[in-house]
């Protein structure tokens, strides 16, 4: 596929704000790109994936240059530490749930790869990426995920199916579900993405398995200006 074409339509066709972002999750060492130099200070999950889509930059990491350990084990670089396992951070720290046993179901329940499966993660533009992506996430409005969505029932018929907790929206929700799934998932974002990398209010977030990436784009080529003209008629 051309990652470049298949970016600029998704751009032009959906009136993004900054780029679709490629996510390579590695799992052996000489899967790593010739030449590409690890980040030199760590950065949370979602901050890589805001300068990917906003300032065109690819980040390499592996383990130890992921800040938030939680993204980290959304994407298969780690477990779950123990202070997320336990329930204590979201009860004890960010209030976000009423109980260490509710809290628990809730990690419990993230969708992820396997533990230590992947050693290292690569996320550029879509346009500029070295790698295949396993998962490109695409971030805008409540439009964009709704044409995104459009696009898989015209081909496939049925009902999305969108599986979101309102917390770990890039990792978990975009990166974790579409891989191990291979289905499209849509989450309404987190807090921690807002807080820490400038998720807008109104902006929800996909993310879609590289193998249906050519559907996606060729459905949207060919029916997103008439479903736009019909919805502004």
């Amino acid at each position: 596929m051309n990652y470049a074409k298949a970016s600029q339509k998704l751009v032009d066709l959906l009136n993004l704000r900054g780029k679709p972002v490629a996510v390579s999750l590695l799992k052996q060492e000489e899967d790593i790109p010739h030449g590409l130099e690890e980040v030199s200070n760590p950065e949370r999950y979602c901050q890589m994936l805001q300068k990917a889509r906003l300032n065109e930059i690819t980040s390499f990491a592996t383990i130890d240059k992921h800040a938030c350990k939680g993204g980290a084990a959304a994407v298969g670089l780690q477990d779950y530490p123990d202070k997320l396992k336990s329930g204590k951070l979201y009860v004890d720290k960010l209030g976000k749930e009423v109980s260490y046993s509710v809290a628990k179901r809730v990690v419990e329940n993230m969708p992820r790869p396997e533990p230590g499966s992947t050693i290292a993660t690569v996320i550029s533009p879509l346009d500029n990426t070295a790698t295949r992506p396993d998962v490109i996430i695409v971030i805008g409005n409540t439009l964009v995920a709704r044409r995104i969505a459009q696009t898989i029932i015209y081909k496939h018929g049925g009902r999305m199916t969108a599986d979101f907790a309102g917390i770990q929206s890039t990792c978990a929700d975009a990166t974790g579900s579409p891989y191990i799934t291979g289905e499209v998932n849509i989450s309404i974002g987190c807090d921690g993405a807002a807080k820490n990398a400038g998720l807008k209010d109104d902006e929800m977030v996909v993310g879609i398995p590289e193998e249906i990436l050519g559907d996606v784009v060729n459905v949207l080529d060919m029916k997103a200006y008439e479903w736009d003209k019909w919805m502004k008629s």
